[in-house]
């Protein structure tokens, strides 16, 4: 079996303060760019944007702590968290502290005892908070957004079938994006020569600005300030790390200290020239585009292949040695886990306590050779999360045909210690399907990486806005969908009546009938769903620019054109379909009872669902223990699967936006199977209002009872070269499996038979039923536990309970 090495004391320490923090909510980022907003109020967005950057970077505080050698924050707190009231506002915060609600102790507030989400916040920063609060009354991005929406939009809240839905998320409150950064454009060309480019264009066109001139002009404008900040944020760390140094008196660190504030220095303009540069270059760019916006996105992309040259260079020169270079990835992933965003207690149920969006992908072939890519820092990328226990980020380990046997001991290895990471991803199904569905260059497609839950995107050079333009808006609720299609268009869940009538179930004479009225349903709320997506879209490229992310995406400078604009090399749009083994069994569940085998009539199966099943657990359990599911390799459930997914698909290509014309379908989820579930009346397979559907494409909880290989069966239904939003199968494998040689390299020729056969994806959690129970009974004992949700990880103990259940309800596979 593999084995990891031993992570130094410095490492540990850091760990266990993050295992313990506590999120400090900061308001300085807030005031500052309050103020900055203020100083420029009526400068065009594309230029005040990357000017209030920049008097952010000039006046925020510097901190790191004296035990760190990966530096950055964007708080003055180790573990704050930033405000964005540009963006969204505090009161899920500010009013329960008004009202007593969070109790004060030494100055600080306190979320109350019980929350899963550990939160303070001063009394200065309340007030600071609050007194900002009326001038972002009616200036934030989803102002205009709020104040008036095209005809539908109305209908669409009411019918409560997605995000957009009354008392649900703002159109803009998150800024656009969703995407993988050029992170190796930053550390391989540095802001002083991209600075120069665009300053380049600014001097020659000085004065003749002519036609797109002036879009260009705008663009190279906002693009040397967005430089200018980061030189600036850059070099004030270096100085900071200087001056940490002359007041040192331990000699070791002294000599850390002024090589960590000179390669600052050096990297604040220039391209890095180490190991370390390199991964703190592409911490500092972190920063800086986390404190441009919220949440553009975070993910760091080929974090191996990037880093890779350096550390050879490193390595054969004798500057570094291997436990060296691991200290440094292990600093590396640890910074990251201090960038968690405070939210209210309700997002437990989605997203989990701990979740910063920053997917790291390894592995995979060479874009430019296509041969097997792994190196030294993949294992180490792997060590680090599994011998740390950390949940976080997600890491997608990218396998292909020439993926040696000791990565997947690797792996798998760390899969036994951390449930769920790695993600497992096939090169050979997803490159070629880069090219054919979104006419990806092959280096590009070769070059791909993973954003969020499952998202397949370009590195550097593809904003595809996965989630909606305006994240989180990735899906509609497909079981309210079908309850809606064989109730006529009403939604039982409300009430609410659709524009498009359908039928009643028992006016249906054939599963094709039945299909039919699903599929129109589908469309029209599809149709009505991106139309609020591209009104979102429609406003975005005035009011939301990203100048410092797009000075490092590839198309951007070349262009004259922000990301946001549409200025990436490739554009692309997308969602996710969650959980549509609950269509596919609810669809099997008619055919079988109703048509083919004639149990029950369409009226009597109707009137149980309209119900909720109540006066009707005979029909119930008959249909839970007689009618085939989805995961059993059974080709008269799986057909109706493989309908309901290329249903899905078909409707997507008939969308598109004015920047994207393409829209991508996904089959993955955070948890928003659970949340869902609260959400969607009882549907025909024999599911209850308030239970979870269908973790993304995994089967119904408990509903697969062949074992993993049939799991794997019914999952290659479909062609998945067609999913590029992504797809996430879910499976959970008993401890005994990955505990013996023979065990791992089962589970590993299994994963291979997949892959071969067509897979996208698979990720494992390896934990017992007994050991969930037993967290359940006793957290403290379990605190590390880490299990795999859909779209992220996380401590099992630090879960809501209906999140627990989910896990536990789960079918526990043995090999």
């Amino acid at each position: 079996m593999y084995e990891f090495r031993p992570a130094t004391d410095r490492i540990w320490h850091l760990r266990e303060l993050i295992r313990d923090r506590v999120l400090r909510i900061d308001a300085e980022r807030a005031v500052l760019w309050t103020e900055a907003s203020k100083k420029y109020e009526n400068v065009v967005p594309i230029i005040k944007r990357p000017l209030s950057l920049y008097e952010l970077c000039k006046n925020m505080t510097i901190l790191f702590e004296d035990f760190e050698i990966i530096i950055g924050n964007k708080s003055p707190y180790f573990f704050g968290s930033p405000q964005y009231p540009e963006w969204i506002g505090q009161g899920w915060f500010l009013e329960p502290i008004k009202n007593g609600e969070w109790p004060l102790k030494d100055g600080m507030y306190y979320n109350p005892e019980g929350e899963q989400v550990r939160l303070s916040i001063s009394q200065e920063d309340y007030e600071a908070l609050l007194s900002i609060q009326d001038y972002w009354k009616d200036r934030r991005v989803t102002t205009v957004a709020d104040a008036w929406q095209p005809d539908g939009f109305d209908e669409l809240k009411r019918l409560n079938v997605s995000s957009y839905a009354d008392g649900g998320m703002g159109m803009t409150c998150l800024s656009p994006g969703h995407l993988i950064a050029g992170y190796d454009k930053i550390i391989g060309k540095g802001y002083a020569a991209i600075r120069r480019e665009a300053q380049d264009w600014l001097d020659a066109h000085r004065g003749d600005l002519m036609g797109e001139d002036m879009n260009k002009y705008m663009f190279y404008k906002s693009a040397t300030i967005a430089c200018d900040a980061a030189i600036l944020l850059v070099k004030r760390y270096a100085q900071a790390c200087l001056d940490k140094a002359a007041a040192c008196a331990d000699d070791k660190r002294k000599a850390e200290l002024l090589k960590m504030g000179d390669s600052l220095m050096w990297i604040s303009e220039n391209p890095a020239r180490s190991f370390w540069e390199a991964v703190q270059g592409i911490m500092m760019y972190q920063i800086l585009i986390n404190l441009e916006t919220r949440i553009p996105s975070p993910a760091l992309g080929r974090f191996d292949q990037w880093t890779w040259p350096y550390l050879k260079r490193d390595l054969e020169s004798g500057a570094l040695t291997m436990d060296e270079a691991q200290e440094i990835v292990d600093a590396f992933f640890l910074k990251a886990n201090c960038y968690y965003n405070a939210g209210p207690d309700k997002l437990v149920k989605t997203t989990g306590i701990g979740n910063t969006y920053q997917h790291t992908t390894i592995g995979g072939v060479d874009p430019s050779t296509g041969e097997d890519a792994t190196n030294p820092i993949t294992y180490m990328v792997l060590e680090t999360v599994g011998r740390l226990k950390l949940h976080d980020p997600t890491i997608s380990l990218r396998i292909n045909k020439n993926s040696p046997d000791r990565l997947w001991d690797c792996a798998l290895e760390t899969s036994r210690l951390v449930g769920g990471l790695p993600l497992f991803q096939n090169d050979e199904v997803i490159i070629p399907a880069l090219q054919a569905e979104l006419g990806f260059e092959l280096y590009d497609a070769r070059n791909y990486g993973i954003i969020g839950c499952q998202e397949i995107v370009g590195c550097g050079c593809d904003f595809p806005a996965p989630n909606g333009i305006y994240p989180p808006h990735a899906s509609v609720w497909w079981g309210s969908i079908f309850d809606m299609a064989i109730n006529n268009g009403r939604n039982p869940f409300n009430g609410e009546q659709a524009s498009l009538k359908t039928g009643y179930l028992y006016e249906m004479s054939s599963i094709e009938e039945v299909r039919e009225a699903v599929a129109r349903m589908g469309r029209y709320i599809m149709k009505l769903f991106i139309s609020a997506n591209n009104y979102a879209e429609y406003i975005s490229p005035y009011y939301s620019t990203q100048p410092a992310l797009s000075i490092s995406m590839t198309g951007c400078m070349e262009k004259g054109l922000d990301a946001v604009m549409g200025g990436c090399k490739y554009n692309s749009y997308g969602g996710t379909a969650t959980g549509l083994a609950t269509l596919g069994d609810a669809l099997t569940t008619i055919k079988y009872m109703c048509f083919d085998k004639k149990k029950c009539t369409t009226r009597a199966l109707y009137d149980a669902v309209m119900a909720n099943w109540e006066g009707c657990e005979p029909l119930r359990q008959q249909i839970l223990n007689e009618v085939p599911h989805y995961g059993n390799a059974d080709p008269y459930a799986d057909m109706e699967v493989k309908w309901c997914v290329d249903l899905y698909y078909d409707i997507c290509q008939e969308l598109y936006s004015v920047r994207s014309k393409k829209y991508k379908s996904g089959l993955y989820g955070a948890s928003d199977h659970v949340a869902q579930g609260y959400l969607t009346w009882a549907t025909p397979d024999g599911r209850k209002l308030g239970e979870p559907i269908a973790d993304a494409m995994s089967p119904c909880q408990s509903r697969d009872s062949n074992g993993p290989t049939a799991v794997f069966v019914s999952a290659c239904c479909f062609d998945h070269h067609h999913y590029l939003g992504g797809i996430a199968l879910n499976l959970r494998m008993h401890p005994t499996v990955l505990s013996r040689g023979d065990g791992i390299a089962k589970l590993r020729d299994m994963t291979k038979a997949y892959f071969e056969n067509g897979g996208m994806e698979v990720q494992y959690n390896v934990v017992d039923t007994a050991t969930l129970r037993q967290a359940q009974a006793d957290p403290t004992k379990y605190r590390d536990l880490v299990v795999r949700i859909a779209g992220y990880s996380a401590y099992f103990v630090e879960l809501g309970h209906d999140l627990q259940n989910d896990i536990i309800a789960r079918h526990e596979n043995r090999l």
